[in-house]
């Protein structure tokens, strides 16, 4: 949890580095947004769907156009048909054909092209002569411009197609689309200003009659050039406006606009108003300022179009009356190109516009998922904003103040929330907190804030806040914790380990080495006998008690017989002799009376539990002697007992045990504080086997302050005298009779060569023979040539470990008895021989007796 260094508010920006809030450079805000598709390929999938529908929406609105332009071209200007043939309306059946139509449907837009172009030829209702009976339109002219129209039309329409092309897979696709719109006029005055040069050379090939007739004056060129610009700039109005694809609702909505144009053609018709192009400009300009973004290039484009229907104004193709008129010519003309960049840029602003409002709404959707509140608090003015995340996590309504938001947090750290919004500091800051509410299991909620401020335009400090609840990861960091603690704890006492059985065997073998080195004194006697058996003994019962230590729940079941509780004082006391007399040591027995009574109980247990009491205090207690006592009880000294008929104490007159250190005595690893207990040899385990012990004998061990000044230990045990019939059933049996094992032959796998040498005399004792193998590969081509009668193999040894051999041996149906030996305190070395097949088990060093019974049976059988 967050905490700071000190309670000093000076060291928060140490317990907390600041950054300035400022947004990163690389972030455009655009992860959110939509992927862009261009219009133009939304298009052609249109019509490559439905080409049938599409091309009648198409023919159509070109139809309209077409009939537009040219009813007000023949109704209001001198209806030049050179002029009118320049740069032919139906030009734009081929341009945007060709350049949003799949190729295989490229057909269609050629034959809108063939029936726009003659359909001013055939136009009724004129009250004119129509162009196919007029002489100036002979067939060599109309031949002339229908193909170069054609050619003119096609080399412009996949231009664009081509420039579309390269840029798409090169440039974002709005700005491909853009680019073709752009190109379009420029493709137009590149392609068909030719035309209009090579218009005019034709007419000097005319008489002069025949150039005048069909409109080749000496203004045809400026005419014709002006005529082209104003195609090229329909063209890319008109491929806008098939970008735009407006709703059917915004159409309804916008329809009303249209009426604006035929009602200015009625004002111009009657006299009222301004200059007619220039009112008509300015008109489209407001209207497309104010209508929806989408239905303003179809309005207007059909408005004009109508509104020159019945104007013709933009089509008289006369010379200017004075030069003010020629003014305002060119003054509509530049109303016109600054209506199309109006147009521009409120499709720009829409689409910009709607995409920052999708890309809003989707972070807004992710944040509800994730659980993100937002916050802002006027400072000054105490006043919060809070998106519906934050209320929910804060369970604050809008309004709420700075009181009321360090209330949501617990008291102990309302100060680090409080300092970090009223600080001068404008930077940056991550605070993790804990709520006042916690959860129903009692554990706390936990958010993370990440907190910025801004100064407003009038100075007052803003404070800006993201919130995320991170519960769910602080319990599952707490647990990975706990977790890592634990596993820590575990590999220091694993790392104790091999000191522990270094301490724990360091007595009994200490104590056969003195008993050698007497050997080797001369000093054979039979005291000295017992002693070393009894030291060989401790030594493997210790061995016994590190399993129990480290893996108890693979401990040595209870061994319950009779014995003598003054032999068990004896045995103690002779064990330790030695080591107590090194320290100047005396070891004193107080045998009550009972003690030669027999008693049914664990007797290695008893002595393993006697003896580390009696170990622990020749090594820590710096006394002079050591006393163990032994009395029959019927009401134990300890409280809470059960009642006990066997009670014994070890104390001595040493340096005591601290009270603050008594409750920890029994743990694992645990000597003491830094005391003089501390200083001596020991691995901290022996209280804790003993007290193990005492609990699976079912019995009590406590600490207490002996008489003599030093420590004290009472051990009461439910030990009962032993009856008639537990006694007989105790007395030891006939000694086997080996008379048939000395005609079996034995396999000894054993890779240790002392090892081998010592057991292999003990088995040669009863056994006929015995053959050693070095590793269990040796043993198993031994047994493969000439199979034995008993397998006698250790667990771990080079090229083959003895479960493997003995795995081996029972695949290949060899039945034969196969005994496995081991050494190992700790591991799974029993269960590894019994899945693998063995007949039995036994320890190391091997009882020979013991292997004896088991074999028995099976020899006789």
């Amino acid at each position: 949890m967050t905490t700071l260094p000190d309670d000093s508010f000076d060291d928060l920006d140490d317990a907390f580095p600041a950054k300035a809030a400022k947004p990163l450079s690389g972030d455009k805000g655009d992860v959110f947004r939509d992927f862009e598709i261009s219009r133009i390929q939304g298009l052609t999938e249109i019509v490559r769907r439905s080409p049938g529908p599409s091309s009648i929406v198409f023919l159509g609105f070109l139809t309209f156009w077409t009939l537009s332009l040219s009813y007000g071209a023949i109704l209001f200007s001198p209806n030049n048909i050179a002029i009118n043939l320049t740069a032919h309306i139906a030009t734009h059946a081929i341009i945007l054909g060709f350049l949003i139509y799949p190729l295989r449907l490229l057909w269609l837009p050629l034959a809108a092209f063939v029936l726009l172009f003659f359909l001013p030829f055939v136009l009724p209702f004129t009250g004119r002569p129509h162009w196919l009976f007029e002489p100036q339109a002979s067939a060599e002219i109309a031949g002339f411009f229908f193909v170069s129209n054609l050619l003119c039309a096609a080399l412009t329409g996949l231009s664009a197609r081509w420039l579309f092309g390269f840029l798409i897979d090169k440039v974002p696709p709005r700005v491909a689309d853009l680019s073709v719109i752009a190109s379009m006029f420029g493709f137009g005055l590149l392609f068909f200003l030719p035309e209009v040069f090579a218009a005019d050379y034709l007419a000097g090939m005319l008489t002069v009659e025949q150039a005048e007739a069909a409109g080749f004056h000496d203004k045809y060129l400026p005419f014709a050039i002006e005529r082209t610009m104003r195609s090229g700039v329909i063209s890319a109005a008109f491929l806008f406006a098939m970008l735009q694809m407006p709703s059917a609702r915004q159409m309804k909505l916008a329809a009303p606009a249209f009426l604006l144009f035929p009602l200015a053609a009625l004002l111009h018709n009657h006299g009222y108003g301004g200059f007619p192009m220039m009112d008509v400009g300015l008109m489209a300009i407001l209207i497309a300022l104010v209508l929806p973004v989408s239905t303003v290039p179809i309005i207007i484009i059909t408005g004009i179009s109508f509104y020159m229907s019945l104007t013709g104004e933009f089509l008289k193709s006369a010379i200017p009356l004075d030069a003010e008129t020629g003014l305002l010519d060119n003054y509509a003309t530049a109303v016109m190109g600054v209506l199309v960049v109006v147009m521009v840029l409120r499709g720009r602003e829409r689409y910009e516009r709607e995409q920052n409002l999708a890309s809003i709404r989707r972070l807004s959707t992710v944040r509800g998922f994730a659980g993100v509140g937002l916050f802002t608090l006027n400072v000054p003015r105490d006043k919060m904003r809070l998106d519906p995340a934050g209320k929910q996590l804060l369970g604050l309504p809008d309004g709420a103040g700075l009181d009321d938001l360090l209330e949501r947090f617990r008291a102990d750290e309302r100060y680090l929330l409080r300092h970090a919004i009223e600080s001068e500091s404008h930077a940056s800051i991550t605070l993790l907190l804990r709520l006042a509410e916690t959860l129903s299991s009692g554990d706390p909620r936990v958010l993370r804030l990440h907190l910025w401020a801004e100064p407003t335009p009038r100075g007052e400090k803003v404070v800006y806040g993201l919130m995320v609840e991170v519960t769910d990861e602080h319990l599952q960091e707490q647990a990975l914790t706990d977790a890592l603690n634990e596993l820590s704890l575990r590999q220091d006492r694993q790392k104790q380990l091999f000191s522990i059985v270094s301490h724990e065997i360091r007595t009994p073998a200490s104590v056969l080495s003195m008993l050698i080195e007497d050997l080797e004194n001369g000093h054979n006697s039979t005291q000295l006998q017992g002693q070393m058996r009894e030291a060989s003994t401790q030594l493997l019962n210790v061995l016994d008690d590190m399993r129990q230590a480290v893996n108890p729940e693979k401990n040595q079941p209870l061994t319950i017989a009779p014995y003598t509780p003054a032999d068990i004082a004896e045995r103690v006391r002779n064990t330790y002799q030695m080591l107590a007399k090194g320290q100047d040591i005396r070891i004193s027995l107080d045998l009550g009376p009972g003690a030669s009574t027999q008693m049914m109980g664990d007797s290695n247990r008893l002595k393993q539990v006697l003896g580390n009491l009696v170990r622990n205090a020749i090594i820590h207690s710096q006394g002079s002697e050591i006393r163990l006592t032994y009395r029959p009880q019927i009401a134990p000294p300890i409280a809470g007992a059960d009642t006990s008929t066997a009670c014994w104490t070890v104390t001595d007159n040493g340096i005591g045990i601290p009270l603050e250190e008594v409750d920890r005595l029994f743990q694992p690893f645990e000597r003491g504080s830094a005391d003089a207990r501390n200083k001596a040899d020991g691995s901290g385990l022996g209280l804790y086997i003993a007290k193990q012990s005492v609990d699976l004998l079912g019995g009590n061990i406590e600490y207490f302050p002996a008489p003599e000044g030093g420590a004290g230990y009472w051990l009461c045990l439910p030990d009962e005298p032993a009856s008639p019939e537990e006694l007989a059933a105790a007395m030891p049996k006939k000694p086997l009779e080996v008379k048939n094992l000395d005609e079996l032959r034995v396999v000894l796998a054993e890779d240790n060569a002392l090892v081998a040498q010592v057991t292999s005399k003990q088995l040669g004792r009863v056994f006929g023979e015995i053959e050693l193998a070095e590793n269990g590969r040796v043993a198993l081509e031994m047994i493969r040539k000439n199979p034995p009668d008993v397998l006698i193999t250790d667990l771990f040894m080079p090229e083959m470990p003895g479960d493997e051999l003995v795995a081996v041996l029972r695949a290949e149906a060899i039945d034969i008895p196969m005994i496995g030996l081991t050494a190992a305190v700790v591991g799974d070395d029993i269960h590894r021989f019994e899945d693998a097949g063995a007949t039995a088990v036994l320890p190391k060093p091997l009882d020979v007796s013991r292997l004896c019974t088991l074999l028995k049976d099976r020899v006789e059988g």
